[in-house]
């Protein structure tokens, strides 16, 4: 026999079946869920299971030819980490240069980063490190791969316009950016141009730039 729910209750108590559904909902609230089909795999797996592996040698042989390297893939390929990775293991973190990656966003810094040191084994901060405002978790000594927002960019372009310490900079997710026209555009490319200048390189070692969308 079917339990008799009231339609009406007392003003100031609880609804019949809420309290119920209060606890059901609460169940598991707060935990993040994250999809990986290849979560059994070791950590290297997972990085030749990626799109980007299958054209690793192609890229690393345009970096080598060209200054600007445009790459297009869709989201979630591997484009912001595992190009770096490519990078430094072909040697562009060689003689104390870095890999600069940048970043339309904050959080984007901090989580990208913290993937590419667990699939590196390294310590957050150390090979591996991010910039952001009001939060530096980089190594000037030891630090390799950095992953930093435009701002920080900017930040580092007014102490050193040429980037010395930079190899190669990748500027990821550009379609996310400001309008082009906007001061946060034009400031940090014109910048970016100047540091590519074959003048320049001439008397260095060239600072290249990726445009990954």
């Amino acid at each position: 026999m079917a339990k008799f729910v009231p339609k009406f209750w007392k003003p100031g108590t609880e609804g019949p079946g809420i309290h119920e559904e209060r606890e059901q909902l609460s169940e598991g609230s707060g935990e993040a869920v994250v999809y990986n089909p290849n979560a059994s795999l070791s950590i290297q797996q997972q990085r030749q299971r990626l799109p980007v592996f299958r054209y690793r040698n192609q890229l690393l042989y345009l970096v080598e030819k060209y200054q600007t390297v445009v790459i297009v893939g869709e989201t979630g390929c591997g484009k912001s980490t595992q190009i770096p990775q490519y990078l430094l293991e072909a040697g562009w973190g060689a003689e104390g240069h870095v890999i600069g990656v940048t970043q339309p966003r904050r959080v984007a810094c901090t989580t990208v980063a913290n993937r590419v040191a667990e699939e590196r084994g390294a310590v957050l901060g150390h090979e591996v490190g991010y910039s952001i405002r009001f939060d530096n978790c980089s190594d000037p000594e030891a630090t390799r791969i950095k992953f930093l927002t435009d701002g920080m960019l900017v930040r580092e372009m007014m102490a050193d316009p040429l980037l010395r310490k930079y190899s190669r900079v990748l500027c990821g997710r550009p379609t996310l950016r400001f309008p082009v026209g906007n001061h946060w555009t034009n400031l940090p490319a014109g910048s970016l141009l100047r540091a590519t200048c074959p003048a320049k390189a001439s008397r260095r070692r060239r600072t290249t730039v990726e445009m990954v969308s």
